[in-house]
């Protein structure tokens, strides 16, 4: 079995998924089938118990590893460990597996990108402004966000109040919403009762999980379900690092420069300018097959170095990913230009000491 069946397996699910959501109870996308029927001849062929159509798969194979499927899958090193569903969801695995579906997945989050930087044009700080406002409010009541969008964002008031939706009521525990210790994000009920994060690396931290404080007489709202996944979720380690970095004695540190041309553009006091972009996929072989061009040069402050930086939520994959990524990557990358986040922190802090 190979790459491309498991792709069409991740396609499927998160389709089936997406059906779900919005509570159109369908049958299983005829990839999913086509795919699963698949496994099932697989499984024949080296006589080992077949599946039982695509009900039985979600059952005994998704939810696990590809390296603990009963068959032979030819797919990069780095999937081997990887499952298709967490949590009666698919993963972030699946979806950036699911290579068609991503890209229609994050069709609304493209279009605001697109109205921001239209909207933007003449104030380039306010692109920078909003992004990090939806960054760093994923939940908030809707007065706060009424208030907000008329107050601090009256020419983009629509696009900020359509990039929210009502929270879930069956992510309440005990009456109230819970919010991340970690990334802020809202927290959803497991099988068990437990409350967890949709981003499953904030369960490392360990951090106290924060009640929402809301009115009874308003609404709790959170993000959009692609702007969860294509800019709050990367967006917290680029704000992060970046509050990291106005720390240090550098000239100037910009967030999303030039309409987000990349994530981070340092200017050091020799007038150096360094660029980074900040990537947070699970697999660094599909993170790879998306990166085709190098980091485009903002003409006004063009840079001397640019830098791939990967957040520290998956330091645990370790050298194995950057590896991965420089290997697959069409991208000719020199080593010293792949890196996490507090490896890349060390490497502004020693050329700043050699100033």
């Amino acid at each position: 079995m190979n790459e491309e069946t498991i792709q069409k397996i991740a396609k499927g699910i998160c389709q089936y998924h997406q059906n779900l959501t919005k509570q159109k109870l369908s049958q299983y996308p005829a990839n999913l089938q086509l795919a699963v029927d698949k496994l099932v001849v697989n499984c024949l062929l080296a006589t080992i118990p077949p599946l039982q159509g695509v009900p039985d798969f979600f059952n005994r194979w998704a939810q696990r590893a590809l390296q603990d499927w009963d068959l032979d899958i030819n797919c990069p090193e780095d999937w081997h460990s990887k499952s298709l569903i967490e949590e009666q969801r698919p993963s972030n695995f699946c979806v950036e597996t699911a290579e068609d579906y991503l890209e229609e997945y994050g069709n609304f989050q493209r279009k605001v990108v697109e109205t921001l930087r239209l909207k933007s044009f003449r104030d380039r700080n306010l692109y920078t402004k909003f992004r990090q406002y939806i960054i760093e409010n994923p939940v908030i009541t809707k007065s706060e966000l009424d208030t907000t969008a008329v107050i601090d964002f009256p020419s983009l008031k629509e696009l900020m109040q359509d990039c929210y939706e009502p929270a879930p009521e069956s992510y309440k525990k005990d009456g109230k919403f819970y919010c991340c210790g970690h990334c802020g994000g809202l927290m959803y009920l497991k099988s068990n009762g437990d409350l967890q994060c949709e981003n499953r690396h904030c369960l490392q931290y360990k951090k106290r999980l924060i009640p929402f404080d809301a009115d009874n007489s308003d609404s709790v709202m959170w993000l959009k379900q692609d702007l969860r996944y294509f800019m709050h979720r990367p967006g917290k380690p680029e704000v992060r690092l970046f509050n990291k970095l106005k720390k240090l004695d550098l000239k100037e540190v910009i967030l999303f420069p030039n309409l987000d041309t990349y994530d981070l553009h340092l200017v050091f006091p020799d007038d150096t300018f360094w660029a980074v972009d900040l990537k947070f996929w699970e697999s660094a072989y599909n993170l790879a097959k998306k990166v085709d061009k190098p980091i485009p040069r903002w003409k006004e402050q063009p840079y001397k170095e640019c830098f791939f930086v990967f957040p520290d939520e998956i330091k645990h994959y370790g050298n194995e990913y950057i590896q991965e990524f420089r290997s697959y990557c069409t991208v000719p990358l020199k080593k010293s230009q792949v890196m996490f986040e507090g490896a890349f922190m060390q490497k502004v802090k020693i050329k700043l000491s050699k100033k």
